[in-house]
């Protein structure tokens, strides 16, 4: 099997332990990979997602360009991690976010069609997508409460406790878009908690 499928699998595993490996194998059937190069898009805004996939290699920037042409990041999908906008995947509609590689990246790809079949196949699959779900809703609901509960020194020390392997893996300006931060502010921030230290 390939190796980047394998990674995957073992990612199911690890979750839903409950899975069978004749389970898994009947899943990985229809699995396909994608290399995309740094800077390119795994999705573009505008775009119906037709497959989700599972981020093996690299680094993801999930964004929202506003009618001025200004980027906003939302987040950031790193290695072993799921990188698809929901609604469009599920629904069939036209995603409101681009998804671009920070790195050369490499994604394990299941199409919507797919993934429901499994669900219904397989019931621990169901179970699984379930866990994945319940992980990526608390998630933006801390990101959500973070923007009207913490201010941006706040939000910034959240996320470097809370993604320590992004913090030199991403811009400055990448950073202040995704804490809504200016960059001036954000080096304020920083000096602020380099002498504190």
């Amino acid at each position: 099997m390939i190796e980047e499928i394998e990674i995957y699998l073992k990612h199911i595993k690890n979750v839903c332990p409950e899975i069978t490996e004749k389970e898994l194998e009947g899943f990985s059937r229809k699995l396909t990979i994608t290399k995309i190069e740094k800077n390119d898009f795994y999705v573009k805004a505008g775009q119906i997602q037709k497959q989700g996939g599972f981020l093996v290699k690299g680094l993801i920037r999930a964004f929202h360009t506003d009618d001025l042409g200004n980027e906003k990041n939302i987040y950031f999908v790193p290695e072993n991690e799921y990188t698809f906008h929901y609604a469009s995947f599920m629904d069939n509609k036209p995603s409101p976010l681009s998804f671009q590689c920070l790195e050369t990246s490499t994604i394990v790809n299941f199409h919507s069609e797919h993934l429901q079949n499994a669900y219904n196949e397989i019931p621990k699959f169901e179970k699984y997508g379930r866990l994945i779900v319940e992980v990526k809703l608390k998630i933006q609901q801390e990101r959500l409460e973070g923007f009207l509960f913490q201010n941006a020194e706040q939000r910034y020390i959240e996320f470097i406790s809370q993604y320590p392997q992004l913090f030199n893996r991403i811009s400055i300006s990448q950073l202040c878009s995704y804490l809504g931060v200016e960059r001036q502010t954000l080096t304020r921030i920083r000096k602020k908690l380099s002498q504190a230290n």
